[in-house]
């Protein structure tokens, strides 16, 4: 019997949910395991440089140990780079808003491109978006980014993170050619499709607006659930509470 779309979008959400928590797990092993096993080698041959300091000069073999400790640095700064490519801590520790910010300055730092971040810095604190949410916003963002460097001809990008009444909105707007319809339509185009499989999946929807030779701007918006409010009972019991103390 033919799967149903909608069985076919759990199963693809299914996959995308296991896939980062995948990439989550191998960021930490890299991080904890390889980056802490980098570093222990890094100190005993510290130790080693050290020891032969006090007895006659072996330039050569202190030249090779010298060498040993920069490789040891280069190899842990590759490890610490693809971990926070798989999963940037920021986004566990600190939230999607920070994770976007410290994404951006990565993008304009690698790209040369200005990039803006706008977020309150309560933004995204207050809201339920949940993990899952987070992360589909994150990872449309990163593919946002993407296309600009390749197809954009830009040279500045803004990001804004907004909560109004019943929503989250995250817009991304660059200064490029524009996109244009037939670019929006394409079946072909992989970024954009995996953008729009994210938003379905995280409940959201993904507006693309081109605007001949003045940009690109590209709005995600999640639905939020209201939060109950206390009851009154409630909240007189825990005034009384705090006048107890």
């Amino acid at each position: 019997m033919p799967s149903s779309p909608e069985q076919m979008r759990r199963l693809a959400a299914t996959l995308q949910a296991a896939r980062e928590d995948e990439r989550a797990d191998l960021a930490r092993e890299l991080h904890d395991e390889l980056g802490q096993t980098l570093t222990a080698i890094k100190l005993e041959l510290a130790r080693t440089v050290d020891a032969l300091k006090g007895s006659p000069p072996h330039l050569p073999v202190m030249n090779r140990l010298q060498s040993l400790v920069g490789l040891v640095d280069i190899g842990a700064a590759m490890v610490r780079r693809l971990a926070t490519k798989l999963r940037p801590p920021a986004l566990d520790h600190l939230g999607l808003a920070e994770a976007i910010r410290w994404e951006a300055a990565t993008f304009q730092a690698r790209s040369g491109l200005r990039c803006h971040v706008r977020a309150r810095e309560n933004e995204t604190t207050l809201t339920t978006l949940t993990a899952g949410q987070q992360t589909a916003l994150f990872r449309i963002f990163q593919e946002a980014l993407t296309n600009i460097v390749r197809h954009a001809d830009a040279s500045a990008v803004r990001v804004r993170l907004t909560e109004g009444r019943g929503s989250f909105e995250l817009r991304i707007t660059d200064n490029g050619r524009g996109i244009t319809p037939a670019e929006i339509a394409a079946a072909g185009s992989i970024g954009l499709l995996g953008m729009r499989e994210r938003a379905m999946q995280a409940g959201a929807t993904l507006a693309i607006a081109g605007f001949p030779g003045k940009g690109t701007l590209v709005t995600v918006r999640v639905p939020l659930q209201s939060r109950p409010k206390a009851s009154a009972t409630a909240r007189r019991t825990k005034v009384k509470g705090r006048r107890g103390r």
